[in-house]
């Protein structure tokens, strides 16, 4: 044996024995002191406890772990030796299996690591050193993501309510590793080991194209926020608690969701030319109102020695990255908080409200009073739910809560109603009436600094009312490309405006530019969307900053007319020309895209090349007595300019030719053609009436409906009826029927519509009204007509000439 091993084996035995020894010091040491202070033997007891207490919750978890290792390397196994947490496609019959996916993953998992490690210093880094200016510098010391791969416990793919230029996939994500990350925080070594990761993943193939690889992008997202377990080494396992955990818990969980939780993406382009902003920025499909009311009958969680315990109960909600909490109440059983929260929904139909209550308690990890998941599909269905749900994962307890699914309106006559609907609301005054899509892309020819000219690293400062939203740093550029979509809520677009302000982060935040649009604009502009440049005042002369603005107003009725779009933006651009959409797409069609880099207003020649869109007034607007805005109310189109969206039409005026009565006395129905070429169909919208003629002999008034025929053809698969409009001579009804006809069948229909009194079996008042015969081949269904049509007798047999007086 040589010298230098002899001497290691005897500096080993010697360090063994020091800490023996020290240890049993200690020991005696600390029994002296009990001895000496004439401690309570409780005082070892209550030790005892929490060290018998810490070792089994350290043996639990380290089980857990080793399960879920052991079913990693070898599933078929570890699921015969237990039964408990099986994957997805044991659990579900439409989840499959994916053993090819997870071998292939476990062949290139050394290459996805290289990745990993290279993501999480070249992003995740920056983004915690911003989190954690307060404690200190941070950085990644050693990224080790180990030797067992993630796998896909089950694989769904959808079929239903998709376009046919699009597939969705849910991949179960199990992930029991064997990594070791070591971060360092003010010179401080600590890690992360054994990282669980469960979650529930979508991936999108979109759009689909006919050269390889088929698909034009790729769209990977978290639906909810994932499962996410560690242990922790080095120095932060002796501080392995609670308030330690909670905040690097809370930290990653943070900034997964910033990645990829809903609406966060991250999206991978495959071909060149493809519009990424139709994968960035898909709209979303409505907006949730979570009224957080109250609570009863709680457990007990604050144990008192005199009298009944009580609990200091708040709730916290979670809805993919969004989280919200209420404030806390203190000592009671029976919470009541009112509190009213809202959020925006990307996919109604996978996305869950997690709902915990908990019991404060300061200074300490906070009791768990119960859980609730809500599924966010069976409300949208509904449009309400209002009800008492029993606590889960607790012995006791209910919460009450009232969810309402609010639809997204692109029509500016809604505005008035969803303003009324807010204002009759007493439980709060933070309410929205709408939902503002801010997609901030770039700026260019910013200023620099005096310095030697040198570039700016600027970044964007958006607010809109409370909410502020802000950009990442683009280091040394006068021009740089940010591409963030932001939403904010909006109480009333007629009053408020949004605020936007560039600073240069390598000059102290010095302010380079700032920006206001009024959110009135919105509402006169076509779909109420704005995709331009703007001018940044205080900047330098030829400043600009581009970005897309959507306003969408929030409705609890909804309007078929506010999901047809112009069927060339249905088309994503990309090289080569995807398959159309099927005519019973539904759920996908009102996906508008918003490009990365929108290019500047097009001239009127160009706008006139697109397809018409007809957004009718859905029921519930503004009826006489109501404010309009004014930019709403009338539309000036040029003779080779095609509207996006249809304006209400100004009432006549007492210098028309015709009264509001019609050339017959009978009265004027308003109605709107479009032939949609994509469905192969005439879309009739019956808007209202004004001045019919009473039927009724008591009061004069009348319970008005439509029938209509597309002639020749009069039976019953030809029949259109509308609701009945009781004790009202000028209905608003708001209905869209929708006519299978060939286009080129159009000039030789006529459309037959006649206005009834709806009446008794044996009563003697009047039943017809009125009505008019329309010649569709004088009328350009092409574009969306709206007009205005005189009602005659039906037993008048002139033939007398039909006034027609165009609004569009």
């Amino acid at each position: 044996m040589s010298d230098k091993r002899k001497a290691r084996i005897d500096e080993t035995l010697i360090q063994h024995v020091v800490v023996k020894y020290i240890k049993l010091a200690g020991l005696s040491l600390a029994v002296w002191f009990a001895g000496y202070f004439k401690f309570s033997p409780s005082w070892l007891l209550i030790g005892l406890v929490a060290f018998v207490w810490k070792d089994r919750q350290n043996k639990r978890k380290a089980l857990q772990i080793k399960i879920q290792q052991e079913t990693a390397l070898n599933e078929k196994e570890a699921i015969l030796a237990r039964v408990e947490d099986l994957p997805s496609w044991v659990q579900f019959p439409d989840v499959e299996r994916a053993e090819w996916i997870n071998k292939f993953i476990e062949q290139v998992w050394p290459f996805i690591g290289n990745y990993v490690k290279n993501l999480l210093i070249e992003s995740i880094q920056p983004k915690v050193q911003e989190s954690m200016k307060s404690i200190g510098s941070f950085k990644f010391a050693n990224i080790d993501l180990g030797d067992i791969p993630p796998r896909i416990g089950g694989v769904k793919v959808h079929t239903e309510n998709v376009r046919r230029d699009e597939i969705y996939m849910d991949l179960d994500i199990i992930y029991s590793s064997d990594c070791c990350i070591d971060v360092k925080v003010k010179g401080i070594t600590a890690g992360i080991k054994d990282l669980q990761l469960r979650g529930n993943l979508r991936v999108i193939f979109k759009p689909l194209i006919s050269k390889i690889p088929l698909f034009g992008g790729l769209s990977i997202f978290f639906l909810n926020n994932p499962a996410i377990d560690f242990n922790l080494t080095s120095l932060a396992n002796a501080f392995d608690i609670p308030g330690l955990r909670d905040m690097i818990e809370s930290i990653i969980h943070e900034q997964v969701a910033a990645i990829m939780v809903l609406p966060n993406r991250i999206v991978v382009p495959m071909v060149e030319k493809v519009n990424l902003s139709l994968l960035k920025y898909p709209p979303p499909e409505g907006v949730l109102r979570i009224h957080m009311i109250e609570a009863k009958d709680l457990v007990c969680a604050d144990m008192k020695l005199v009298g009944k315990g009580k609990s200091d109960p708040y709730a916290v909600i979670k809805f993919g990255s969004y989280k919200f909490k209420t404030k806390v109440i203190n000592n009671t059983l029976e919470p009541v908080w009112n509190a009213v929260f809202e959020a925006v929904v990307d996919c109604k139909d996978a996305q869950v409200i997690e709902l915990e209550l908990r019991d404060e308690d300061p200074g300490s990890k906070d009791d768990s009073l119960g859980t609730v998941s809500i599924d966010i599909s069976d409300v949208s269905k509904s449009g309400t739910m209002d009800s008492w749900i029993p606590l889960e994962n607790i012995k006791k307890g209910l919460v009450h809560v009232k969810l309402v699914w609010m639809y997204l309106a692109n029509d500016p006559l809604v505005l008035n109603k969803a303003l009324h609907q807010i204002s009759q609301d007493k439980s709060t005054d933070e309410l929205s009436s709408c939902i503002l899509m801010v997609n901030l892309d770039s700026a260019s020819e910013l200023p620099r600094g005096k310095k030697e000219l040198s570039e700016p690293s600027p970044y964007a400062i958006v607010t809109l009312g409370q909410k502020e939203d802000r950009t990442d740093e683009k280091p040394n550029t006068d021009s740089p490309v940010w591409e963030k979509a932001m939403r904010f809520p909006v109480h009333d677009p007629q009053i408020q405006a949004l605020d936007i302000e560039v600073c240069d982060k390598k000059n102290k935040d010095k302010p380079i530019g700032n920006l206001t649009v009024p959110l009135k604009t919105l509402l006169s502009e076509p779909d109420m969307v704005l995709d331009k440049d703007y001018n940044l005042r205080n900047s330098g002369t030829a400043s600009k900053i581009n970005m897309r603005l959507c306003l969408r107003i929030l409705s609890s009725e909804y309007n078929p007319a506010w999901d047809e779009v112009p069927e060339e933006e249905d088309t994503p651009s990309t090289s080569v020309d995807p398959p159309p959409s099927s005519s019973v797409d539904k759920a996908k069609d009102s996906e508008r895209p918003s490009p990365a880099k929108a290019p500047s207003p097009k001239p009127a020649s160009t706008a006139a090349k697109t397809e018409v869109k007809s957004s009718p007034k859905p029921a519930g607007s503004p009826v006489e007595g109501q404010i309009i805005p004014k930019a709403a109310e009338t539309v000036t189109a040029s003779e080779n300019t095609e509207l996006r969206q249809r304006k209400t039409a100004s009432p006549p005026s007492p210098t028309d030719s015709t009264s509001s009565k019609g050339k017959y006395g009978r009265g004027r129905v308003q109605i709107t053609f479009r032939y949609s070429t994509q469905r192969q169909a005439l879309m009739v919208v019956i808007h209202k009436c004004s001045d019919l003629i009473p039927c009724d002999d008591n009061d004069n008034l009348a319970d008005p409906y439509i029938k209509m025929y597309l002639l020749p053809d009069k039976s019953s698969s030809s029949k259109r009826k509308t609701q009945v409009k009781k004790d009202n001579l000028n209905p608003v009804f708001d209905e869209t029927f929708e006519y299978p006809v060939p286009q080129k069948e159009l000039p030789n229909r006529d459309l037959e519509v006649t206005v009834k009194n709806d009446t008794g079996f044996f009563s003697g008042n009047k039943k017809d009204m009125g009505m008019v015969v329309i010649d569709l081949s004088k009328l350009d269904v092409t574009k969306a007509v709206t007009e205005w049509f005189d009602l005659k007798s039906e037993d008048d047999d002139e033939e007398k000439p039909v006034s027609l007086h165009t609004n569009v």
